[in-house]
């Protein structure tokens, strides 16, 4: 359920490290605070799944989802309710329902590594308005009734690796090549993986970006595309030169040269386009990059923006 997973990952978020006495004080032990957090997954147009999370103190997420697509926008619930939701996403839509049970509230097990009381659910059901619309209308939904759940839970103690598992699956930390670029605020990472690390490839590709979309910050949005792909995509000549070329949703190909000056510079025509937007430039004359082989260390190019 993609709920307990979000919850896995909120213990991991929240947590701060303590250090117990007695027969533990060998295991380091973080406090979590009790929450209650609120889903429901609806379907919108063009094929995107779209999920709606609120927690009690007020943290809204409509986040879209399609193939390598996530996008999320984060918002404030103005209600803080831990029955009710009403919130406005300007420009693309808004929120307002209540939250009914319907059945009876189901124990759930409880989150490995920790002790406390076991999580609840409660199903039910949101009715009101759900609105939104994606950035040209990319994806869209609106509908006045949707399945809806209440996962609540006491405060935990967790042993500090007990989430380590699901945030870092194993073998992610052995990786051959690693490219990035800092393109002003959009970020492109592209890694290289002995075989069988990954499934369905040896090379994974993540661009992503992060922007206050309203006055005050009261809308931020989060794109994020990744994906994994075949090793020819990744042509690795450290350190004279690379050549990447993701597949879609990435057009083009970007190349990192060492020119006769012994400068290297990232460039090509690569790009990403995110739903809704123009497509967004990953290469130029003035991108911050980064080039490691693992058994040959790294070329850095920086510059000052100043």
């Amino acid at each position: 359920m993609r709920l307990r997973l979000t919850v896995a990952a909120a213990l991991a978020l929240v947590a701060f490290a303590c250090l117990p006495v007695g027969a533990e004080a060998r295991t380091r032990y973080y406090e979590v605070r009790g929450r209650q957090l609120t889903r429901s997954e609806l379907q919108g147009s063009n094929g995107y799944s779209i999920l709606i999370f609120v927690d009690r103190k007020g943290h809204l997420l409509v986040q879209t989802t399609k193939e390598a697509f996530t996008t999320e926008y984060w918002t404030h619930d103005t209600l803080a309710d831990p029955d009710r939701v009403k919130a406005k996403l300007p420009g693309l839509g808004s929120i307002s329902v209540r939250f009914q049970p319907r059945g009876s509230v189901r124990r759930l097990p409880a989150f490995e590594g920790c002790k406390g009381p076991r999580p609840t659910l409660q199903p039910g059901v949101m009715r009101g308005t759900i609105r939104f619309t994606g950035e040209r209308e990319y994806t869209k939904v609106e509908t006045h009734e949707a399945d809806a759940e209440v996962e609540e839970w006491k405060s935990q103690r967790c042993r500090v690796d007990a989430q380590a598992p699901e945030s870092q699956p194993p073998g992610l930390e052995d990786w051959i090549s690693w490219f990035s670029a800092d393109i002003g605020g959009l970020d492109f990472v592209a890694k290289t993986y002995p075989p069988g690390v990954l499934e369905g490839g040896a090379v994974l590709y993540r661009a992503e970006t992060i922007e206050a979309a309203s006055e005050w910050a009261s809308l931020v949005i989060y794109r994020r595309a990744e994906l994994i792909s075949p090793a020819s995509t990744f042509s690795d000549a450290h350190p004279e030169h690379l050549t990447i070329s993701p597949p879609p949703p990435f057009v083009g190909s970007g190349r990192l040269v060492r020119t006769p000056e012994s400068v290297f510079v990232w460039k090509g025509d690569l790009s990403i386009q995110f739903p809704g937007l123009d497509p967004l430039p990953l290469t130029g004359p003035h991108v911050e990059s980064k080039y490691c082989r693992r058994d040959a260390g790294c070329i850095e190019q920086r510059f000052d923006r100043f």
